[in-house]
C-alpha cells in the first residue's frame, strides 16, 4: 500500500471514530417508534368516532369482485363498540359487536368479535358462494387514509379498497337503507344492453356484477364489472371501459326506464329468458309440475315422510338471480346452489352445483332431491321459457327440450307446493 492511500484511511478512520465519541446524536423522527406507532391507532380511533351518523362503507367482498359491492353503515364508539347495519339484511335490523385498532405494519382495523350483520361476507357457509368458502369478505383492514371527509381501507385478504365517507346527520339508516331497497327492486332485469358510441354490448346481471361478452379479433372476450348499488343508480368499482368510454356511475332515468351518463345508457333487454332469470323467485306447486313431475314430487314426499314425520314441503322455489332453490319443510329453509344460464333469447338451462346450506343438503339427502330433478340436476336441464307477459309476467311456462312430457309451470306469487296424494 504506498502512503498517500494509508494516510487517507487512516482519516477516514479517525473521522468515524470522532462521530462515535460525541456524546450527543440527532434522531431523524421525533420521539420512539413505539410513539409514533400509539399517534397513528389513536389519531385513525378519533377519525372513526368522529362522525356522528356513523359512516358509509363501500364493501366489496370476494378478491374477484364476484358479488359486487355493499352499503355497509357502521358507528364507531371511543370505548371499542361498532354498531352495523347494511343492505343485506332488513333496513331496520342492526348489530353491534367490538372493534380494535392494531399495528401491524401500519393501523389495522379488525372487527374482531362477531356481528351477525358484517361477518356474513366472511360467513363460509353463507349460501352465497362454494360452501367453505361463501363470499370470501374481509374483517381486516389495513388503514391506507383517513379523515373527517373520507377513510380509505384495503382488506388484507382481498386486497381490495373500501371507501368510506360519513353519512349525512339528516338522513336516518333505515331510511337510506329503504333508498338502496327500492333502487335495486329497478335493476330487477338479468340482462341490458349497454350503448356507447353507437355500438351496443349485451351485458348479464348477475348479483351486482355486469358480464359483458364481445367479439375482439377472432376471439370471444368477456369483461366483468362490479358496482354498488346507490340511492341514485349504479357506481362501479373500476369504470366501464366498453366502446372507447370510461363511465364510474350510472344514473337512473324514471321516465326512459334507463341508466346513464353523458352519451352513455344501460338499456333493460327483456327476453323470455330474461325475465325468467331477472323476476322471481318462482315458485313451484304439485298440481304444476305436470304428470313427468309429479312422478318425481310423490317418490321425494314419500322418502322425505320417514325423516320428517308429520311435516310436508312447504314451498318449493327458483331464485335465478340469488342463485339458489329453496325448500321449506317445517318452517325450516334449506338451499341449493343454481346455476342459470341463458342458451338464447327463449331458452335457459338449470344446473344444480352439487353445493348448497347445511339445511339444504339434508333436505336433499332425505329425498327431497327428488322434487328438484325434474326442472334441475347436476347435468343441465334446459327449458323453453313462455312468460304469460313479457312486460309484467306473473307464470311462466317451461317446457324441456327433448322432452316435451315435462311440462312446469311457475308463478312469482307466492304459492304453497300444496302436495297431495
Amino acid at each position: 500500500m504506498n502512503m498517500k492511500k494509508f494516510i487517507y484511511l487512516v482519516v477516514l478512520i479517525c473521522s468515524f471514530g470522532l462521530a462515535g465519541c460525541t456524546s450527543e446524536t440527532e434522531s431523524l423522527f421525533e420521539g420512539t417508534s413505539a410513539d409514533r406507532i400509539e399517534k397513528e391507532l389513536e389519531e385513525a380511533k378519533e377519525v372513526l368516532v368522529s362522525a356522528p351518523n356513523g359512516w358509509l362503507m363501500e364493501y366489496y367482498p370476494s378478491s374477484q369482485l364476484l358479488y359486487g359491492g355493499y352499503n355497509v353503515l357502521a358507528s364507531f364508539t371511543e370505548d371499542g363498540n361498532v354498531t352495523i347495519s347494511a343492505d343485506i339484511v332488513d333496513a331496520s335490523q342492526k348489530a353491534t359487536s367490538f372493534y380494535k385498532l392494531k399495528e401491524q405494519a401500519g393501523p389495522v382495523l379488525t372487527f374482531d368479535t362477531y356481528n351477525e350483520i358484517f361477518h356474513f361476507f366472511a360467513e363460509p357457509n353463507s349460501g352465497i358462494g362454494a360452501t367453505g368458502t361463501g363470499m370470501g369478505g374481509d374483517y381486516e383492514f389495513t388503514v391506507m387514509s383517513s379523515s373527517n371527509e373520507e377513510v380509505v381501507l384495503k382488506g388484507k385478504k382481498t386486497g381490495n379498497y373500501i371507501r368510506m365517507t360519513p353519512l349525512q346527520e339528516s338522513v336516518t339508516w333505515e331510511a337510506y337503507l329503504t333508498s338502496i331497497a327500492e333502487a335495486e327492486a329497478l335493476v330487477k332485469y338479468s340482462q341490458f344492453k349497454y350503448k356507447v358510441n353507437g355500438e351496443e354490448f349485451v351485458g348479464t346481471k348477475s348479483y351486482r356484477t355486469l358480464s359483458f361478452s364481445y367479439v375482439k379479433d377472432g376471439e370471444k372476450v368477456t369483461e366483468i364489472f362490479s358496482y354498488i348499488q346507490t340511492p341514485t343508480g349504479l357506481k362501479f368499482y373500476t369504470p366501464i371501459t366498453l366502446g372507447g368510454g370510461s363511465v364510474s356511475e350510472l344514473s337512473y332515468d324514471a321516465t326512459a326506464n334507463v341508466w346513464k351518463a353523458d352519451g352513455v345508457e344501460l338499456v333493460p333487454y327483456i327476453t323470455p329468458a330474461s325475465v325468467f332469470q331477472g323476476e322471481g323467485p318462482w315458485y313451484l306447486t304439485y298440481d304444476n309440475m305436470g304428470d313427468f313431475g309429479k312422478v318425481y314430487a310423490d317418490k321425494a314426499m314419500e322418502m322425505a315422510a320417514t325423516a320428517y314425520p308429520n311435516k310436508t314441503l312447504e314451498y318449493l322455489t327458483i331464485a335465478p338471480g340469488s342463485g339458489a332453490v329453496s325448500m321449506v319443510v317445517g318452517g325450516e329453509q334449506g338451499l341449493l346452489e343454481l346455476n342459470t344460464t341463458t342458451v338464447d333469447e327463449n331458452t335457459i338451462s338449470l344446473t344444480l352445483t352439487g353445493m348448497g346450506d347445511s339445511k339444504g343438503v339434508e333436505f336433499a339427502n332425505a329425498g327431497l332431491l327428488y322434487a328438484v330433478m325434474p326442472f334441475a340436476y347436476f347435468d343441465p336441464v334446459t327449458f323453453k321459457v313462455e312468460p304469460d307477459d313479457i312486460e309484467n309476467p306473473t307464470k311462466i311456462t317451461l317446457t324441456e327440450v327433448g322432452n316435451t312430457k315435462n311440462v312446469i309451470v311457475v308463478t312469482n306469487q307466492e304459492t304453497p307446493f300444496g302436495y297431495h296424494e
